[in-house]
C-alpha cells in the first residue's frame, strides 16, 4: 500500500496548491490514522509526498513573459498548433504550416503573450484545456528554424492505412486508432447523447480487449513471452497516437506488470496503478485537472482496493461493464447536460461492437483495401445509430452538485464493499438506491429564484432573469463562429434546470443581440417574444407578468443616420428591492433623453450600453443613475476593442465598480 498512500498525500499537495493552501490541513487526517492508529512510521514519508507535490507546482516553470527567443522540443502536436517544452516552461505555438513534427528540436524568435481565446458559456474552453497541459503562455513566432526534425511521424503510416477510406470513415478510424477528435462528424451529438463517444476513441480498454483475444489463442508456453509482445503493441500505439496520455497510462501499467512478473520487484495491482499515477503527475502535475486523469484513475484505484472475486464468465463480465457505466454516469453529466434514457443500456450493448470496430480498423495497417468494407459498415452503423436516436428520448439535465457527487460515490463505495464480502442481498438494495439517487438529478427545480445572469455569449448580449418561478431572457446573443442557441444558451438553461422561457425581450435587431433567437425558438420552449414595438404599444411602455414589470425607457422610434442603436430598447425592472437597467446599444444621445424624461431615475445594477463602447455610458448619465455595479458584456480580444478606455476611465472616476464577461465569464447577481 506504500505507493497508494503516497499518491493520496501527493494529490492533497497538488489540490492545495491549485485551489487553496488551507487544504494542506486535510493531510493531517490520513497522517493521524496511519501514525497513531496503525502505528505506521512510514506516515512521515507519506507526509513528505504532500510537501513535495506542493513545492513541485510552486517551482514548476510557467514560462518567461520577457522571452524573445525559445529553444525547445515539441511534445504535443495538432494540425494547427503544438506545445513547446523549454527549460522556462511550456508554450502554445500556432503552426498553420504544420511543419513541426513531434519531438523535433525547434528554435523560435518572437515574443510572449498571454493565452486568450474567445470563450462562451458551456462551450469547450481551449484556454482551460491548455492550463491542464501546464501551459500558461503563447509565443508569437516571427521566425523559426528546426534544429532537428523527428523523421518518425505517424502521418505517412496513416495515409497508407487509410488510403481506401472515405472522409467520414477516415475521421472515425483516426479517432478509434489514434485518439483524434470526432467533432467534425455531423453525428457527434448523437454519439455523445447515446454515451458512446468515448467508446469510439482510442483507449486502453480497446487495446486490452484485443490483446486478451490474442492471448486466448496462445499456448501456455507462448503466453510466457506474450508480455513482451504487449509492450511492443503499446509502443506502436504510443507512436500512432502522438504519445496520448491514456496510452502512456496503460503502457506504464503493462510495463510495471511485466517488471513485477519477471523480477523480484513485486507490486500489487493497487500499487502499480498508484505508481503510474504518481509518475504521470510528477512530470505533468496540472494533468490532475484533466479528464484524462480524473476519469480513469478513481475507477482503477477502486478496482485495486476491492479486487473482483468469483468466476470470469459472461455474466460477471456484464456485471463488470455495468459497474463501469454506473461509475461514469455523473461524470458524463459534467461533460454534457443531455442524457438519453437508453444510453446506459445502449453502452452495454455497444461495448463489444466498439471492440470489433477497433480490431477491424487495426487490420487496415495490414490490408488497406479492407477500407471498402469499413466504409460500408460505418455507413450502415451511422444510419442505424441515427434511427435509434430519432426514436429515443433525450433529456436536458442539470450539472450534478458537489453534494450529489459525494453521496453517489459514497453509495458506490458501499456497493463495492458489499460485493467484496459477498453480501449479495444488501448489495442489490444499495444498487437500486444508487439508481434512485442518480434519477434525482432529473427532477425539475421546484425552488423559486431571484437572480440575474449576464450570460457569456462572447461579443454580444444575453441576460437571464429568474423571478420566482418565471424565467425571462433579454436578447439572445449571436455570432457566426458558434451556434449560441444550441451550444451556449440551451446547455446553460439545462444546468439551471430551466425547461422553458416565459418571455424573450429583444432590445433591437443587431445580430449580436438577436442572432440566436431563430435556433432558440426551434429548439427550446419560449412562451412569448417581445420587441421594442411591443413595449411602445403599451401604457407606460411596460409589460407585466403577474407582479413582474419591465419597462422600455427609450421611446425614440426614429433612427439617426440609419443607426439601429438609436431605437434600441433600454429595459428597466426590479427584483425584490434591487433595480436593473439593461441599456442595449443605446448611445449617449438616448441616455440624455432618458434622464431628461426620468429625472429621478436610479439603479442598483446597470448593463452598460454597446458593450462598453465610448458611444455610450456618458459621465453625465452614469453620475445621474448612480449604479452600485456596472456589467460589461463583450468578447475577449474582440475586434472592436470593447470596452473602450474612455468608458473604463469614466467608471473609475465615478468610483463605480464593474465586472466584465470577457474576464469573468457568466456573471450572476442574486437578489
Amino acid at each position: 500500500m506504500f505507493f497508494f498512500f503516497g499518491l493520496i498525500f501527493f494529490l492533497i499537495g497538488l489540490v492545495s496548491f491549485i485551489f487553496s493552501p488551507y487544504l494542506l490541513f486535510v493531510a493531517i487526517l490520513p497522517f493521524c490514522y496511519l501514525f497513531f492508529y496503525k502505528h505506521d512510521k512510514k506516515a512521515i514519508i507519506y507526509l513528505s509526498f504532500t510537501v513535495v507535490s506542493f513545492l513541485l507546482l510552486y517551482l514548476y516553470p510557467n514560462g518567461d513573459t520577457n522571452a524573445t527567443s525559445l529553444d525547445g522540443i515539441c511534445i504535443f502536436k495538432k494540425d494547427s498548433y503544438y506545445l513547446l517544452l523549454t527549460l522556462k516552461g511550456k508554450y502554445y505555438i500556432q503552426d498553420k504550416t504544420n511543419d513541426v513534427t513531434i519531438f523535433s528540436l525547434v528554435h523560435l524568435e518572437g515574443y510572449v503573450s498571454k493565452i486568450s481565446f474567445t470563450h462562451y458559456e458551456s462551450v469547450f474552453d481551449f484556454s482551460s484545456y491548455l492550463k491542464e497541459q501546464g501551459c500558461s503562455y503563447q509565443f508569437k513566432v516571427k521566425s523559426m528554424s528546426i534544429a532537428l526534425r523527428n523523421p518518425l511521424e505517424p502521418t505517412f503510416l496513416k495515409k497508407y492505412a487509410f488510403s481506401f477510406l472515405t472522409d467520414k470513415s477516415k475521421t472515425f478510424t483516426s479517432a478509434i486508432l489514434c485518439g483524434d477528435s470526432l467533432y467534425s462528424l455531423e453525428e457527434k451529438d448523437i454519439f455523445n447523447d447515446l454515451g458512446i463517444l468515448s467508446a469510439l476513441s482510442l483507449s486502453g480498454f480497446h487495446i486490452s480487449f484485443s490483446l486478451s483475444i490474442i492471448r486466448f489463442f496462445l499456448s501456455d508456453k507462448q503466453k510466457k513471452y506474450f508480455s513482451y509482445f504487449e509492450i511492443g503493441i503499446l509502443i506502436f500505439f504510443l507512436f500512432l497516437s502522438n504519445y496520448r496520455y491514456s496510452i502512456r497510462r496503460i503502457f506504464l501499467l503493462r510495463l510495471f506488470a511485466l517488471i513485477s512478473e519477471k523480477t523480484k520487484f513485486k507490486l500489487s495491482y493497487l500499487n502499480r496503478v498508484s505508481l503510474v499515477a504518481l509518475i504521470l503527475l510528477f512530470f505533468e502535475p496540472y494533468s490532475i485537472l484533466s479528464g484524462a486523469f480524473y476519469y480513469p484513475f478513481p475507477l482503477l484505484l477502486t478496482m485495486g482496493l476491492f479486487p473482483k472475486r468469483g468466476t470470469n464468465n459472461i455474466r460477471e463480465k456484464i456485471k463488470s461493464s455495468s459497474f463501469i457505466i454506473l461509475f461514469f454516469l455523473p461524470l458524463r453529466l459534467f461533460q454534457s447536460n443531455r442524457f438519453n434514457l437508453i444510453s446506459p443500456l445502449f453502452q452495454l450493448i455497444f461495448i463489444p461492437i466498439s471492440h470489433l470496430l477497433f480490431i477491424l480498423s487495426f487490420l487496415l495497417f495490414i490490408c488497406p483495401p479492407l477500407g471498402y468494407v469499413i466504409n460500408f459498415i460505418l455507413d450502415g452503423l451511422f444510419y442505424l445509430l441515427s434511427g435509434i436516436y430519432n426514436y429515443t428520448f433525450t433529456m436536458n439535465v442539470a450539472t450534478p452538485s458537489i453534494i450529489f457527487m459525494v453521496v453517489y460515490y459514497l453509495v458506490i463505495l458501499i456497493s463495492v464493499i458489499l460485493q467484496t464480502y459477498f453480501f449479495t442481498k444488501q448489495k442489490k438494495i444499495v444498487d437500486i438506491s444508487l439508481i434512485f439517487i442518480f434519477c434525482l438529478n432529473f427532477l425539475p427545480d421546484f425552488l423559486p429564484h431571484n437572480e440575474v445572469t449576464f450570460i457569456d455569449v462572447g461579443q454580444g448580449d444575453s441576460t437571464l432573469i429568474r423571478y420566482g418561478y418565471k424565467n425571462f431572457l433579454i436578447d439572445t446573443g449571436g455570432t457566426n463562429k458558434v451556434d449560441i442557441a444550441n451550444e451556449c444558451l440551451i446547455p446553460y438553461f439545462s444546468k439551471q434546470r430551466i425547461t422553458k422561457l416565459d418571455a424573450v425581450f429583444i432590445t433591437h435587431d443587431d445580430f449580436d443581440h438577436v442572432g440566436a433567437l431563430e435556433n432558440l425558438n426551434k429548439n427550446f420552449s419560449i412562451k412569448n417574444t417581445f420587441y421594442v414595438k411591443d413595449f411602445n404599444k403599451k401604457n407606460n411602455y411596460s409589460l407585466a407578468f403577474d407582479d413582474f414589470f419591465i419597462q422600455n425607457l427609450n421611446t425614440s422610434t426614429e433612427k439617426v443616420n440609419n443607426d439601429n442603436n438609436f431605437i434600441s430598447g433600454v429595459y428597466y425592472f426590479k427584483l425584490r428591492d434591487k433595480s436593473f437597467l439593461i441599456m442595449g446599444d443605446a448611445p449617449k444621445e438616448i441616455e440624455l433623453q432618458i434622464i431628461n424624461k426620468f429625472p429621478n431615475l436610479t439603479c442598483d445594477y446597470i448593463k452598460l450600453g454597446h458593450h462598453g463602447s465610448n458611444t455610450s455610458s456618458s459621465k453625465v448619465f452614469l453620475k445621474k443613475v448612480k449604479p452600485k455595479l456596472a456589467i460589461i458584456s463583450c468578447g475577449l480580444n474582440n475586434s472592436y476593442h470593447h470596452p473602450h478606455k474612455e468608458t473604463l476611465q469614466t467608471l473609475t472616476s465615478l468610483n463605480i465598480p464593474y465586472k466584465r464577461t470577457d474576464f469573468e465569464r457568466s456573471i450572476t447577481l442574486k437578489c
